[in-house]
């Protein structure tokens, strides 16, 4: 997009006089969790947009209690059509335990005279400033000053800004934190994201402390102190600050006091999960669910208390990624997050933010030191994140080894949730959009360079690991800004993954009649005393992973990815509508046979249900999984993968098995992890 098409766009929604009668696009509901009235609060959002919904030469008007709403333009279609923007408003009055709309409409407009936006020199004029002051076992103390590093923004004709407008404007500065003589420290780099709202009543600064540089510095341990406006918000003593990772905290200062992250304004943006469904952002969850008491780890996560989430920490996640059988995260977004769209508490989307915030602790972010941007594939083809790889990191030693106790944190492609995503939908907030970035930007330097393709990026993992590492990519790809590179890299990575499978899948030859894929021998599945030894196998549940992860990429956009969903879901409709030759009660499994290999010949895959369904009676019991994370519900969303993208017979396969599971509405109520309903009433 290009930068006067988004002067006009950003003009448009900075404010506008409507000529013509106005077609309301949107309201978001603002609510007050506290038992008194306020006045004058601020509050940022993101809104994601269908493509066609705001119609060429139509503009967006935005008011909140008779107040304009600003909006920042992210991220256009193709065709230059709003895609997500990042809101603004101070709403002038808010009743307590009470609500008020932020309504957006589009119409034909001219635009007002230019409101004046948030400036800098404003907030030079104060008293703010934030500071990070990190204390070393040898006693050296470093610290970095967000105010210095304003004005020397100040200086130059545009410094790095996210927000900008009458009611908002966020600048971005960053640096090494520096010794009493200057010296910056060579390893550690400081973000402050810094957001004031008009009248400079509050101030809003997020602090990220980052171990991400690509000369591999080892762990480092220091106490760490956060000053804003002179107080003290933040102390921790001996963080041991892992390789490739960072923390973050947010703070808000106004009035000549700071508050810390749990005295900010007590609101709630109310999700508009149907709006976030419609565009494709999200898939089509079922609303009509009841609520169900909380699982054992949601009670406990909600309080947000312990060292899980301290900074460091890993909140709800897993700390050895790998760990196999069922969990919360493993599924299209984590089980917290859509029971937080399903019922809109606000304790929930607290936790779904302090997980997003605590994936900064994972050492999988790479940043260039030459670009200051994710480390590319494109830039070092043979890289790879692993001991063995011929271009690998140079690590430097500890410069304090971490203390035994810290719990290690072990990332993994094939176990891997979606983190930062869903939180960036909902705020808008850039350390959201720079963690998806870092998540995607992993997937790809964990990959073996050689099957990747060097910088092709090929992913070339376990099944699952190819769906939630695409999935990845894909979010991150639609999310990036416009103009962003991030977007055009990650884009051509995901478009190099479709053809790579199309081709292999539809051949000539192609690879198996019956749409299987990713083969393993019995050894390999770890099949104990097999009654047939040559038997192929794969994992079904894997694969409706893969299915519905191809089916999103669709519906973010990438139709090609259609070809790579319909490929597996011969196998996936069809042994739900077999019923003759293949037993339905056999589709789920946690392994299914699906050929044969002679030593040292080619696998011969089976192409009819009859024998299909006699080899897999000799592996497997019939049966289906009673709970909303097992294998029945993933296989019930890829069938309905296949009803929204018309696939002959998916519509039978989900009926046979809404017919046959128990009580399917409360199992996906208690765990919505697939809770997923048609985008179609009737199809194939």
């Amino acid at each position: 997009m290009n930068a006067s098409r988004l002067l006009v766009w950003s003009l448009c929604l900075l404010g506008i006089v409507l000529r013509a009668s106005a077609a309301e696009v949107a309201s978001v509901e603002v609510r007050n969790l506290s038992g008194q009235a306020l006045e004058n609060v601020p509050v940022t959002f993101g809104l994601a947009f269908r493509k066609g919904e705001i119609p060429q030469g139509l503009m967006l008007h935005g008011a909140a209690g008779g107040t304009r709403v600003q909006g920042d333009v992210k991220r256009c279609y193709d065709d230059n059509q709003l895609r997500f923007a990042v809101f603004s408003a101070i709403l002038p009055s808010l009743p307590a335990n009470g609500s008020v709309p932020v309504t957006l409409t589009a119409g034909t407009a001219i635009p007002e005279a230019a409101l004046k936006p948030v400036m800098l020199d404003e907030l030079l004029k104060t008293d703010f400033d934030a500071v990070v002051t990190l204390t070393f076992p040898d006693g050296a103390v470093r610290s970095a000053s967000a105010r210095p590093m304003l004005e020397r923004q100040q200086l130059r004709v545009r410094g790095p800004m996210w927000l900008m407008g009458h009611v908002a404007t966020e600048w971005l500065v960053s640096g090494p934190p520096l010794d009493k003589e200057g010296k910056p420290d060579e390893d550690l780099n400081v973000q402050f994201q810094v957001r004031a709202y008009a009248g400079l009543r509050r101030v809003r600064v997020s602090v990220v402390v980052e171990n991400c540089w690509d000369t591999w510095a080892g762990n480092i341990r220091y106490d760490a102190v956060v000053t804003v406006g002179g107080k003290e918000v933040f102390a921790a003593k001996a963080v041991d600050h892992r390789r490739l990772a960072r923390w973050r905290k947010v703070f808000w200062w106004g009035g000549g006091s700071p508050l810390p992250a749990m005295g900010a304004p007590p609101v709630h943006v109310m999700p508009d999960l149907a709006r976030l469904s419609a565009t494709g952002a999200l898939p089509n969850y079922d609303t009509t669910l009841p609520a169900a008491p909380h699982d054992w780890q949601m009670k406990r996560d909600l309080g947000l208390v312990g060292p899980l989430w301290d900074i460091m920490g890993h909140g709800s996640l897993t700390a050895y990624m790998p760990t196999t059988g069922g969990r919360p995260e493993i599924g299209p977004y984590p089980a917290w997050t859509v029971q937080y769209l399903l019922h809109k508490d606000p304790r929930a989307r607290d936790l779904v933010l302090a997980n997003g915030d605590l994936a900064g602790s994972w050492p999988i972010h790479v940043r260039a030191r030459k670009t200051g941007r994710i480390m590319t594939i494109d830039d070092r083809p043979d890289f790879w994140l692993d001991e063995r790889g011929k271009d690998k990191p140079a690590w430097k030693p500890d410069r304090t080894p971490p203390d035994a106790k810290q719990q290690k944190l072990s990332p993994d492609l094939a176990h891997q949730g979606s983190f930062a995503y869903v939180p960036y939908l909902l705020t808008g907030d850039f350390y959201y959009l720079e963690e998806a970035c870092f998540w995607a930007g992993y997937c790809l330097i964990a990959t073996w360079p050689a099957p990747r393709g060097g910088a092709k990026g090929i992913i070339a993992d376990q099944i699952r690991g190819d769906a939630w590492a695409l999935r990845n990519i894909a979010d991150a790809a639609w999310i990036a800004p416009t103009d962003a590179p991030e977007g055009r890299y990650l884009d051509e990575k995901l478009r190099n993954n479709i053809a790579d499978r199309i081709r292999r899948m539809y051949g000539p030859p192609e690879f198996a009649k019956l749409g299987f894929w990713g083969p393993r021998t019995v050894q390999d599945a770890r099949v104990q005393n097999p009654a047939n030894p040559n038997w192929i196998i794969t994992a079904p549940w894997e694969h409706d992973y893969f299915t519905w992860s191809f089916h999103h990429m669709v519906e973010l956009g990438w139709p090609d990815a259609a070809k790579v969903r319909d490929y597996q879901l011969r196998w996936r409709v069809g042994s739900l509508t077999n019923a003759t030759d293949f037993d339905p009660l056999l589709a789920t499994p946690y392994r299914m046979v699906v050929g044969e290999k002679e030593p040292g010949g080619p696998i011969r895959f089976y192409d009819d249900w009859k024998k299909l369904g006699d080899e897999n009676a000799r592996l497997s019991k019939p049966g289906l999984t009673n709970y909303g994370g097992g294998y029945s519900y993933s296989a019930r969303a890829a069938v309905i993968c296949g009803i929204d993208g018309g696939f002959p017979k998916a519509r039978e396969a989900l009926d046979w098995l809404d017919a046959h599971l128990t009580k399917p509405r409360d199992a996906l109520a208690r765990d919505p992890l697939w809770a997923i309903q048609p985008r179609l009433r009737s199809g194939p």
